[in-house]
């Protein structure tokens, strides 16, 4: 199986389980960033869309959005809260993204989704498709994890303990290679129904490699925050929020 069809395999695992899995987690100051960016006219397109936790709320905002996930699953998720929203979807890899002649004024991909492709040729391929995609003066943007934040690249092996009550068990299961890059990770909930296996697999970028990749690209990086808030980035900081715009666009 290549690394698309294994892709496809875990995320139709989670397909069921995701919502509730990230129940806590706010989608507004996503929301309200991304719409910042779009024009009063502009269209969104989403890599890695997932169940549609920012796509919908921004088509709640008038914006319409298109959105790509390598598994159908969790579009079916998506769909089944869509209702009349302005959304679309398309199954496909973020890699071997094509648009077509459509053009986007914004093109976004969330929580460090990009890390999704397993190794540095498809994800330059990615952003080498995300430069084809975007309208002229469009922007495309990548919220990721910084490497270095804490916990990420502490040794080779991990096993943590995410929740614990008198029903529930969360653990994660955690193997880094950091010749490759690479994180695997099983999230495995114990409750009254039993076990349940999370698989994640990724490859992280640090910060130069991915301006780097963006620059070979055509995208050049106009600004770089801590949050959807635009908190000034620090050595503290443990994600990024980067924006980038075709190489010669008006900044």
């Amino acid at each position: 199986m290549d690394e698309t069809g294994r892709q496809q395999q875990l995320w139709d695992q989670w397909a069921p389980h995701y919502n509730h899995e990230h129940q806590g987690r706010d989608p507004g100051p996503a929301v309200d960033f991304l719409a910042s960016l779009t024009g009063t006219a502009g269209k969104a397109l989403e890599l890695a869309v997932g169940t549609g936790r920012i796509a919908l709320p921004l088509a709640d905002l008038g914006i319409p959005v298109t959105g790509i996930d390598v598994s159908a699953a969790m579009l079916d998720e998506l769909h089944r809260h869509r209702g009349d929203r302005a959304v679309t979807t398309h199954t496909a890899d973020m890699a071997d993204l094509d648009t077509g002649s459509e053009r986007f004024e914004l093109i976004y991909v969330a929580f460090s989704s990009f890390y999704f492709l397993m190794t540095q040729p498809r994800q330059a391929a990615c952003l080498q498709q995300v430069v084809r995609a975007l309208a002229p003066g469009g922007r495309f943007v990548i919220e990721a994890t910084i490497p270095r934040a804490p916990g990420l690249l502490a040794g080779a092996q991990q096993l943590a303990i995410r929740d614990l009550t008198d029903t529930h068990l969360s653990l994660s299961a955690i193997t880094h290679d950091p010749i490759a890059q690479t994180i695997r990770f099983q999230e495995l909930r114990f409750d009254q129904d039993g076990l349940r296996l999370l698989p994640v697999a990724m490859r992280y970028v640090h910060l130069s490699e991915l301006d780097l990749l963006a620059a070979d690209a055509g995208l050049n990086l106009t600004d770089r925050y801590a949050d959807w808030h635009r908190a000034p980035l620090t050595a503290t900081s443990t994600q990024h929020i980067s924006v980038y715009t075709p190489a010669g666009a008006a900044p």
